[in-house]
Parts: C-alpha cells; structure tokens; sequence
C-alpha cells in the first residue's frame, strides 16, 4: 500500500501538468453541440438581456472575461456578469436562506457550493427543478445531476494533507493518520475551523456511517490538540500559509487543486493521500429557484460541461470534472483506482443518507479544534 500511495503522489504531480498542457491547447471551438432546448434556452437569455449573477467559480477577473468570450462566440450572447465574492459558503448559504425567508431576491442566481452546503439549499427547497440538462447538453452524464436537477458539478474535489516540501523531510510525509503523532509535527500543524474533510472521513461510498471509525478520528484529533501539534485554524484556499512556512502542514485541506494552485506559482507545496481520510466529492453549481435570470444562469451552466468551459476551469482554477475522459481529474481518479487506493466517492445523496451522523461528528470535531488556544 505504501508505494501505492507514493504512486498517488506521482500521479497529482502529473494531474498538475496536465492542467496546463490542456488548458494550453483548449479555447472555444464554436464546436458546441446545437440541440432545439438548447437553442430556446439561448434565445431566452438574449431576451433576457445576457446578465449572469453568480457566486465564485472563476474568481480571476480574467478569467470571468473569458468566459463571456467564449460563451459569446459560442451562443451568440453577450453576457454581463455581477460577480457576487463571499468567501464562506456556509455564511452565504445562511445568507440566502434569510433572504428566501424574508421574501427577498436572492444575492446570487448561481450558488457555487459542495456537498454539505448544496443540501441545505435543497432542504430549504430553495433550488430550481431542472429536468432538461441532457437535453440541453446530452454530454451530461445522468449521474452527475443532483436529484431534483437544481444542481450539476463545477469541478471534482479530493481531500487530503498539504505540507511545505522544504520544510517535511521526505521521510517524514504521512501515509497515515497516526504519523502525525510524530514529534516533529509538534507545533507545526493547522486545521480548519470547519473540520474539513474530517466531517465525511467515516463516510462510506455505500452511504453508511462508520461510528468506530469516527471515534478513532475524534481521539487522535484530540491527541493531536492536546499535544500540540496542531496550533492553528485557517481556511480551505489558505494553503499559502503552508508555502510561507507559517505552518508545516494542513490537516486536512478540501481539495487538492488548491495545492495545485499554489504550485503552479512556485509554491513548495505537495499533498499526501491519507487512507483513512482523503475522499472523492465534488463542488456543484446550484440554481436559485428565484433566480433574477433564470435562462443565463442555465446557460453559464451548461457551458461550464463544455470542453471549452472545463478548459477555462483548468486554466483559471486548476480544476475540472471527473466525468469527462479529456479531464485531468478523470485520468487522477482513473490511477486512483487502477492503483487499488481510490478513496471514496461521497455523492449528495450518498451524504444525504448520512448527514445527521456526519452534521453530529462535524460539530464533536469543530469543538476539540476551536477549543485550542490560537
């Protein structure tokens, strides 16, 4: 198991190069394929006057930019984007649902959230029913459209431990959980306020919901406070306090691309598979039922599923689907399970049929992490 996991590591160096070998040779080819609902949608954006309100994906104003580019090549629409920054999707979740409450338009059209927040929105039942995605665009697969049709994925994500590359000794990289109990990690270690990843570590891609497995985390979690090698809360998107040597190590961080990010800059930054934890999801694109433009919103949707749109996605966020073979997270998860080591997908319903359990243990985590002096 140990040279499979080195091979995992290999494997997300090479993802990060196919990033920009991919993303180098894509742009908008106009080879979008034209079907009768999709025309109707784009016709019904035009008339709509093309404003897409909508929260994160492409953070880089760059990239916003070209996107409309390439939306407008390929429809024939000229669209204005409202981009709506609020950092905490859980906070804006919180947000939109007191909007709803309160009768108000809600602040995006597009709400870009994963797999705990996205059920929220749809127990609030806040999201759109959308029945034609694959007839609008039948390259989407069926098993990528979250029940109900309010939601689609954006990009895959998989979790697990970042660390500074100058500052962990080859010998010293985890391929475990225990090896953080390793006296060189006193001191040296971060965690997010929000237990990611540690939340869904006991999720199994069957939907059932290992309490043994989760007593296990919740005690070496807190062997790893009480000992003080974790001394510090960040955020996920924050890994570049790891490359400055503010903190050795992040565990656990949401997603690999963020590593991937800061690699792609210089930063000496590499993750490490841990068994135990690291798992498959996703982050999704969400409707808003009362969305203000409805048919733009659908539009940016679908060509987010486009080559061209996963192209930009690799290109501004180092990020794309696991659902398309051209992709770099297809080919990461396909040596994910071509190596025997592939972590668990947690699917919405799959987190769905857990959630009470996973929203307990969240909670049991979050509390032995911010009850740490900072």
């Amino acid at each position: 198991m140990k040279n499979s996991r080195q091979g995992l590591g290999r494997t997300l160096l090479i993802a990060t190069v196919l990033c920009f070998v991919t993303a180098a040779g894509s742009g908008p080819s106009m080879a979008a394929d034209k079907t009768p609902a999709l025309d109707a949608l784009i016709k019904a954006a035009k008339a709509e006057g093309g404003t897409l309100i909508a929260h994160a994906i492409f953070d880089d104003v760059r990239g916003r930019q070209e996107v409309l580019q390439a939306m407008e090549k390929m429809y024939g629409v000229k669209v204005k984007w409202e981009y709506v920054d609020f950092p905490n999707q859980n906070r804006f979740a919180a947000r939109l649902m007191k909007e709803a409450k309160a009768g108000r338009q809600p602040s995006t059209d597009v709400f870009n959230g994963t797999q705990s927040t996205i059920p929220r929105l749809l127990k609030a039942n806040m999201l759109a029913e959308v029945k034609d995605w694959r007839e609008l665009y039948p390259r989407i697969p069926a098993d990528a459209i979250v029940p109900g049709g309010g939601a689609i994925p954006e990009h895959t994500r998989i979790g697990g431990f970042a660390y500074n590359t100058r500052l962990v000794p080859k010998d010293k990289v985890p391929n475990k959980l225990e090896d953080l109990l390793d006296p060189f990690w006193k001191g040296k270690l971060a965690s997010t306020t929000y237990a990611a990843v540690w939340d869904r570590a006991s999720v199994s891609e069957q939907g059932t919901f290992d309490t043994e497995k989760a007593t296990r985390i919740r005690n070496l979690l807190s062997a790893l406070v009480e000992k003080g090698h974790i001394v510090g809360l960040i955020g996920c998107g924050d890994e570049n306090r790891i490359a400055s040597g503010e903190f050795v190590g992040l565990a656990l961080m949401c997603s690999a691309n963020n590593v991937w990010k800061g690699q792609a800059k210089g930063a000496p930054l590499e993750i490490a598979y841990l068994e135990e934890t690291s798992n498959i999801t996703h982050s999704y694109m969400g409707l808003l039922k009362q969305a203000r433009y409805p048919n733009t919103a659908k539009l940016f949707m679908v060509f987010v599923q486009t080559p061209e749109g996963q192209a930009l996605n690799r290109k501004w966020e180092v990020a794309d689907t696991s659902y398309y073979p051209e992709n770099t997270m297809y080919k990461v998860v396909k040596g994910l399970n071509d190596r025997g080591v592939a972590p668990p997908y947690v699917s919405i319903p799959t987190y769905m049929k857990v959630k009470p359990e996973v929203e307990k243990w969240k909670r049991t985590y979050k509390k032995i992490l911010v009850g740490q002096k900072k």
